[in-house]
């Protein structure tokens, strides 16, 4: 038998901000309810209970949140004896493919066990999802777990506040390219920490790229961006050249070839090195034909 501890929590997409974000930029990111994570329970009073594979995960994971001061914000006693009684994450979303599978899970376990629930407090819940969810990542930002708990699409601004929002429409196709390659975040986010102690790299980030990814949102936002924007492709050209080590080897003259025909553009989906690649393009059909080899998701 089969109980359900709590709703469903959806994967994201971040459109505009990965890696940036740690550095001061704007972010926009969405919930993208193809992929989701659940908590279970899994009850058999007639013989001895299966273990679930999350198990292990869990039990890793309530540990950490023990050793880190958790008990004040969850119930951890109750999280434990849960564990120990059939409970189990649930989830389709792909792991380490940078459509937060670690945020579904970490919203679902402070929706299950948190002892005084924020809803408003978007900085404070943000605050804590970041010290819940560096479990994964060595750092995180707690966006991926704002955008599953909350189920709507966030807008980081530059002064670091934080809306939720609605998407306007856009003129084209967003679609997402599965790499068929599992891509680790955490050594890719220090190793972008480590470049960018770096004054050259810091100096182009914060002059380059930065620029780029705010007016690439602050476009979106105001339904002034469409598939064959220059600011798309600017930021397609940068993360090509300066982010070499986050883009699969199999996917990077399929990216070179769509800012040489200005077919589509391809950007990073979350931390890169495999899982999805976003893109953007008016031609969702030449896209299909040019990526035959490729599973591909329309949003």
């Amino acid at each position: 038998m089969i109980i359900e501890k709590g709703p469903r929590f959806n994967s994201k997409i971040l459109l505009f901000g990965e890696y940036t974000l740690m550095s001061g930029s704007m972010a926009l990111s969405m919930p993208f309810p193809k992929f989701y994570g659940q908590l279970l329970f899994e009850t058999n009073s007639q013989k001895e209970k299966s273990k679930h594979y999350s198990t292990a995960y869990l039990v890793d994971y309530i540990a950490y949140l023990k050793k880190n001061s958790f008990k004040d914000i969850l119930d951890l006693e109750e999280f434990d004896f849960d564990i120990n009684n059939g409970l189990y994450f649930d989830c389709n979303i792909p792991i380490s493919y940078g459509l937060g599978s670690s945020g579904a899970i970490v919203a679902s376990i402070y929706n299950a066990y948190s002892k005084d629930r924020v809803q408003s407090d978007l900085k404070l819940l943000k605050s804590t999802f970041s010290r819940m969810e560096s479990y994964y990542h060595g750092k995180s930002s707690g966006l991926d777990p704002l955008v599953s708990y909350l189920n709507k699409p966030i807008l980081i601004l530059t002064n670091g506040e934080i809306e939720t929002t609605e998407l306007p429409a856009f003129q084209g196709n967003v679609f997402l390219v599965d790499t068929e390659f599992t891509g680790e975040t955490q050594p890719l986010v220090t190793w972008y920490l480590q470049q960018y102690e770096q004054p050259d790299y810091r100096n182009s980030i914060q002059k380059l790229m930065i620029p780029k990814v705010n007016e690439s949102i602050e476009k979106m936002m105001n339904g002034q961006i469409s598939h064959h924007s220059d600011i798309i492709k600017s930021v397609s050209i940068y993360t090509y050249n300066n982010f070499t080590k986050m883009i699969p080897e199999n996917i990077k003259d399929l990216w070179r070839n769509g800012l040489d025909t200005d077919d589509y553009y391809l950007k990073l989906c979350g931390s890169g090195g495999g899982g999805m690649m976003l893109g953007f393009t008016n031609n969702i059909d030449k896209v299909t034909h040019t990526f035959s080899s490729f599973k591909i998701h329309i949003l």
